[in-house]
């Protein structure tokens, strides 16, 4: 029992310090192309929680937060995101694994970091434990800090670390700007023993508001030039093994992500063509999670600790061309869940 404890007051200064990093160091914006592990999913796998009657039951209502806290490198950044809302779910089936963890979610999403702010609407819709849709629409703003925001009339125009940070100032600096974000993500994921697959895909609609004329911009999350209005692809696939440790539960693993904007014309200059045009990233490494305990449908729980390093296979300024390829991507991270419901 005092392990117990000790463990949840962990838990609860982690996240304190990572939430007071995040307003003191002012770093610059995160940016995790579908992050390791976003507030739905923090710890892989949605699994039941066994107990000597066997699995968990799944409250009918739930009122439900989840908050992750990252810290990332190369390139660095820092993030807290919030997910908050009603999560009902569609029917029982306690005796099926492949269909027990069923719901409907509507609520919102926020992401805050030093560089911007982003509030979305968020619906979930996983009518069986394997598929997850989730839609969003987000307004995002950027406050001109920094490096961002920088925008460039052609998606072949430098956006690497260096361009952006010589460039804070004078006719190509960053400035003040908003827009509108939309997304849909589906996520297939299964479980045999303790293996877990799962594969998110990110199809993401930007509609910002450039100034100078510009096509194109950097975009945080994603890491690279992306249409000022157009479409973005994304993917993020692991594979886990999960063991239990006591009471605590550890996930590692191998992820492979791929980010790929989708140019038109419009994003590039009249004399230019879009062969050759290359933007795209693709990493590969492995991560973990590590959640110290599981109580169930508590005011918090689930405190995990979360690591991701990689390495970029592929990319326009990471790959040997301004940074090392032998230079890692790392991200280190902090989520726990609420239910703020009384749960029986």
């Amino acid at each position: 029992m005092k392990n117990h404890l000790e463990s949840r007051s962990l838990g609860r200064l982690v996240a304190c310090c990572l939430c007071v990093a995040g307003l003191l160091l002012g770093l610059p914006a995160y940016a995790e192309p579908v992050p390791l592990a976003d507030c739905a999913t923090a710890t892989g796998v949605a699994t039941a929680k066994e107990t000597p009657s066997g699995p968990r039951p799944i409250p009918k209502d739930r009122l439900v937060l989840n908050d992750l806290s990252i810290f990332r490198y190369n390139p660095i950044g820092l993030e807290t995101q919030i997910r908050f809302g009603w999560q009902h779910q569609l029917y029982e089936a306690e005796d099926s694994a492949a269909k027990r963890d069923n719901f409907v979610f509507a609520g919102t999403y926020t992401r805050i970091n030093p560089a911007s702010l982003r509030v979305a609407g968020m619906v979930e819709f996983q009518p069986v434990s394997l598929l997850n849709l989730r839609f969003t629409a987000e307004y995002i703003h950027y406050y001109g800090n920094f490096s961002f925001m920088q925008s460039r009339p052609s998606a072949y125009d430098n956006l690497g670390d260096a361009d952006m940070k010589a460039n804070k100032t004078g006719p190509l600096a960053n400035y003040a700007a908003s827009g509108f974000h939309a997304t849909f993500e589906p996520l297939l994921q299964f479980k045999v023993g303790p293996i877990a697959v799962r594969s998110r895909a990110f199809l993401g609609w930007f509609d910002m508001n450039l100034q100078r004329g510009d096509r194109v911009w950097y975009e945080s999350t994603l890491d690279t030039a992306i249409p000022g209005k157009g479409l973005v692809f994304a993917n993020d696939l692991d594979v886990l093994y999960g063991m239990d440790i006591g009471k605590a539960r550890l996930n590692v693993g191998a992820r492979y992500s791929v980010v790929a904007p989708m140019y038109t014309a419009d994003q590039i200059l009249p004399t230019q063509t879009l062969d050759g045009l290359d933007n795209n990233h693709q990493r590969v490494g492995l991560l973990a999670a590590y959640t110290l305990y599981d109580d169930g449908y508590t005011a918090f729980n689930k405190p995990t600790v979360l690591l991701i390093s990689s390495w970029y296979l592929t990319h326009r300024y990471r790959a040997g061309q301004e940074v090392s390829r032998g230079l890692p991507y790392i991200v280190l991270g902090f989520a726990f869940q609420s239910d703020l419901l009384d749960v029986k």
